[in-house]
């Protein structure tokens, strides 16, 4: 027997305050074991809730305005209109085979529940409809399916669908859109949006790929594995949608957290592909910008898994790109892949090719503070002796860096100083071996760390 908690939950689902009357009515003749009143009951409450949502659609769809009209006119005119309607909103796919199935059974149900004719209706009976009732039509938005896909899909012509390019516009403007929509509808949707991409030009292509940037940034596990399955996995191999695929990675990484076998190593490819043809300067915020794509895997994955996928593009993009405002703020809480970042970045700050020397020491004053939070005080004890060993290689903005005895860093220095202080053996090992030209330990601490050293000079 159903539990009275299970059909309140349910009744919770259920948007119209009268619908949900009529519902609980039902509820409390099924709990006096008046199944009958609990058949007829949710009946009546199904067919005009059917109605009151098709009068919505119709005023996007000409199919349910013109289905809505005839059925409304019979319900006036006091003449049977359930079976009609049904039969319309089947024919027009309004509604799934299922679903009209199930109008159907329930209709004889009712009818054999309302007329004397001798059929006892059982509370497995009236438990089905009473669930299903709610679950397949009450609980859920407007009716859907290929029409208001349709519909949609129209409109993505239209110059201002979405207004901005900024992802909050269009998860809200994606959002309101697919309200409308049966859950069912979904994958239809994701279908068709994908296809758009590749198939037109122009602001439908442009409009269509933002939907499914929107409706990936929305999330659910529902919309994520369709668009796993439909975009990522079905489209991994085609480069008309490289940049989609990137972009819905940006947006949400949940739709590549599962891949593996071929699929995953078409993805890597495109990572990989991207990192290759970025520019200096480029925007890293664009959707399909590599930061942009492996900071969502960070962020989504655990720090040994992203290592165990993605190293080599992890690295390779550690060195196209080393100093990502971005990137950095992506390694906090990521200490594995943050070493493997430091190693990187550690030797060009060491660099004896000036350009690269000096390169580091110019960005690091700039992102001291987002170095700071990833470097351990070895890391950074690390990169002031490789800044250090620049300098005596005379790179300009490392020999800057240590005049002011790295005072324009004092996040990465400060910890530098602590590891000096706290392990000063393990210190004098790593000196060792990152100074090109060796300098004794006490007077290397004495020149560029302590603070009663002379100003530091090389």
């Amino acid at each position: 027997m159903a539990h009275l908690t299970d059909m309140e939950e349910l009744l919770s689902l259920i948007d119209s305050k009268t619908i949900r009357e009529y519902m609980r009515e039902a509820m409390n003749c099924y709990m006096a074991s008046a199944y009958r009143g609990c058949i007829v009951l949710s009946y009546i409450a199904l067919f005009d809730d059917i109605l009151a949502k098709l009068e919505q659609l119709g005023k996007i769809n000409g199919a349910a305005k013109e289905i809505f009209d005839k059925a409304s006119k019979k319900k006036d005119d006091q003449d049977v209109f359930e079976s009609f309607l049904i039969d319309q909103l089947a024919s027009k796919s309004l509604i799934t085979h299922l679903d009209a199935a199930f109008l159907t059974t329930l209709r004889t149900l009712r009818n054999k529940s309302a007329h004397p004719s001798g059929h006892q209706p059982s509370p497995e009976e009236a438990r089905f409809i009473f669930f299903e009732t709610i679950s397949r039509f009450l609980g859920r938005p407007i009716l859907s399916t290929t029409q208001l896909v349709d519909e949609i899909l129209n409109r993505l012509d239209n110059e201002n669908f979405f207004p901005t390019s900024s992802i909050v516009d269009i998860s809200t403007i994606v959002n309101e859109e697919v309200t409308k929509l049966h859950a069912q509808a979904l994958p239809q949707l994701i279908s068709k949006l994908g296809a758009r991409v590749a198939s037109t030009s122009g602001k439908a292509a442009s409009n269509s790929e933002y939907f499914l940037i929107g409706l990936a940034r929305s999330g659910g596990k529902d919309v994520e594995s369709q668009i796993a399955e439909r975009i990522v996995k079905e489209k991994c191999d085609d480069s008309r949608y490289s940049r989609l695929i990137l972009s819905l990675v940006s947006s949400n990484a949940a739709v590549v957290r599962n891949l593996s076998g071929a699929t995953l190593s078409r993805f890597k490819q495109l990572i990989s592909d991207r990192i290759s043809s970025i520019k200096d300067g480029e925007n890293e915020t664009k959707f399909a910008h590599p930061t942009s794509v492996l900071a969502a895997i960070l962020r989504d994955i655990p720090d040994e898994q992203a290592i165990l996928l993605y190293k080599s593009e992890l690295e390779k993009l550690f060195h196209k790109s080393p100093y990502s405002g971005i990137l950095l703020n992506s390694l906090k809480d990521r200490p594995k892949t943050a070493d493997i970042y430091y190693e990187i970045v550690r030797a060009k700050a060491s660099s004896s090719n000036w350009d690269t020397a000096n390169d580091f020491s110019s960005s690091i004053e700039d992102l001291d503070g987002k170095f700071g939070p990833i470097l351990s005080e070895q890391q950074s004890f690390g990169i002031v002796a490789s800044i250090v060993n620049a300098a005596q290689w005379n790179a300009f903005s490392a020999m800057a860096l240590v005049r002011t005895k790295f005072a324009s860093i004092p996040a990465i220095f400060s910890k530098a100083k602590a590891f000096v202080k706290n392990q000063p053996a393990i210190a004098e090992i790593d000196l060792d071996s990152i100074l090109d030209t060796k300098i004794e330990f006490e007077k290397f601490n004495e020149k560029y760390i302590s603070e009663e050293g002379q100003d530091a000079g090389t």
